[in-house]
């Protein structure tokens, strides 16, 4: 009689224990992070008329992306990712944001990012690491640092410079 409650109560204890160990050595998923997915469309409108304005090879354009804080508490890990539309080269320098980020890009359809692309090059038989051109990047990404108080907005931007007639675009 003994050796059974002995037997109870361990397995008693055990059961009260086994939930906290559990818990304690739960693995808690990282946040993902906010992101904010551009999708860029240039229209004019005057007096409610579409009078739709051709921009020419060489012209810059300005896109701005802004994003605010509409719940009650902090949000962090905010992302913006914005597409760099064909026909249109990005401007060096011109991403910038109104709150501290890390400013990259991709020259690979958005798969990946980097702070400075590079690519291969063949010089004199051998493969070498230089900057990526502009007319490769294809995407521009903010990641916001730290976090955005209830109420408050963050700005994120950056230039484009038109390379083809809006026809020749591919």
């Amino acid at each position: 009689m003994k050796l059974l409650r002995l037997l109870s109560i361990g397995l008693m204890s055990a059961a009260l224990v086994a939930p906290r160990v559990v818990a304690a050595h739960a693995q808690v998923p990282p946040p993902k992070p906010l992101v904010i997915t551009a999708h860029n469309m240039t229209v004019a409108t005057a007096g409610g008329q579409d009078t739709r304005a051709v921009a020419r090879p060489g012209d810059v354009i300005r896109y701005a992306l802004v994003f605010t804080n509409v719940t009650a508490g902090p949000v962090k890990n905010i992302q913006f990712v914005d597409p760099i539309p064909k026909g249109m080269i990005y401007v060096p320098g011109s991403a910038a944001a109104d709150h501290p980020a890390r400013i990259e890009y991709s020259i690979d359809g958005g798969k990946s990012y980097s702070a400075q692309p590079t690519i291969q090059v063949v010089e004199e038989g051998r493969k070498v690491e230089k900057p990526a051109p502009r007319q490769l990047y294809t995407h521009v990404r903010w990641t916001v640092l730290g976090s955005l108080a209830p109420q408050a907005r963050v700005m994120a931007e950056f230039r484009t410079q038109v390379s083809e007639a809006p026809g020749d675009a591919k």
